[in-house]
């Protein structure tokens, strides 16, 4: 999945969700994203979980493209969730949670609002030069997805996995990512030569509509704040 595609299903989407204004859904990504931190229950993240889902059937936003994007959080986070599991499966298991409902949260956002409106309405409120690095970054983010994506299977037609061997595997994949972290210097280094040549001096000019906010808008905020609401006070106080 590359970024072109991914803002091409958040462009072409015509549900509800994609209609709303930029910053409803960004609220609506803040909240959802406040309740996966502050929650450390598992049945609760579960429930989360499944209204993220929900909004993903409400939105149409094809899964099946977009679904490979919440492994790349789980690799990442599978290391503290065995450290946790020492103590408590549950706990493991509360780390995955947190770290797949933080992934589908971001990728709803980013599968119903082009990311241009996203940076847009947080140049409102932030330093340019900040949105331009978290933009570049969001850009990088794929392009080194893509070189994950070739690294490994270079990795596989070169006879470099073994599926009884865990170490040969470990130590193919810590020099394949070794590899990674050079190319991302490099690609970090041609990109200033590039935007310099072109004559970037500090802040990209984006802008977008915000008000008046419609009735979907309004929901949307709401959904938010129940969402919030429910994780905050405790069940058994309903």
């Amino acid at each position: 999945m590359h970024l072109a595609e991914i803002d091409q299903i958040s462009i072409s989407g015509d549900s509800l969700l994609h209609k709303a204004r930029a910053v409803s859904k960004l609220i609506l990504t803040t909240l959802l994203l406040a309740s996966f931190i502050l929650t450390n229950d598992a049945i609760k993240l579960g429930v989360l979980m499944g209204v993220v889902f929900a909004l993903f059937l409400f939105s149409k936003v094809p899964l099946h493209q977009l679904g490979h994007l919440i492994l790349y959080p789980v690799f990442f986070s599978i290391f503290f969730a065995i450290l946790r599991l020492q103590q408590s499966w549950v706990l493991g298991l509360i780390v995955l949670q947190k770290a797949v409902g933080a992934a589908m949260t971001m990728i709803l956002l980013i599968s119903t609002t082009p990311y241009v409106d996203v940076f847009a309405v947080l140049s409102l409120f932030m330093p340019k030069l900040l949105v331009d690095i978290l933009l570049f970054t969001y850009r990088s983010l794929f392009i080194l997805i893509g070189q994950i994506e070739n690294l490994l299977k270079s990795i596989k037609l070169r006879g470099g996995y073994r599926p009884f061997s865990l170490i040969a595997n470990l130590r193919n994949i810590a020099g394949a990512f070794g590899i990674l972290i050079i190319h991302s210097f490099e690609m970090s280094d041609r990109m200033y030569k590039i935007y310099s040549l072109r004559g970037y001096q500090g802040g990209i000019p984006v802008t977008v509509d915000i008000f008046p906010l419609r009735k979907v808008d309004y929901i949307i905020i709401i959904l938010g704040f129940i969402t919030l609401a429910g994780v905050v006070i405790p069940w058994s106080l309903s």
